[in-house]
């Protein structure tokens, strides 16, 4: 836990990353990841993990909300899971 509150933006003070900001070679992904983390700590303010511009990300990647919560729960980082996605997603378009 202490791992991933270093990770997580505080969204009730700043927004997520952009959803352009690509991660893994996936639009939406760095966004998603800013959302979740922020989620698990309680700290998202306005944002929802898993909205519709989440499912784009993850439909695209072909992976679902809560293996990609459950990856971001054990704090890992950005190159952490951006060597997940690359590993298990689907080539992004």
């Amino acid at each position: 836990m202490e791992k991933l509150k270093k990770l997580a933006r505080d969204l009730r003070k700043e927004e997520p990353r952009y959803g352009g900001v690509r991660l893994g070679g996936f639009e939406g992904a760095a966004r998603a990841l800013d959302k979740c983390r922020a989620t698990l700590l309680g700290c998202q303010g306005d944002y929802v993990y898993g909205c519709p511009l989440d499912q784009m990300f993850f439909r695209e990647a072909g992976i679902n909300k809560d293996e990609f919560r459950d990856l971001v729960a054990t704090g890992a980082s950005d190159g952490e899971v951006e060597q997940w996605l690359r590993e298990r997603a689907a080539h992004p378009a």
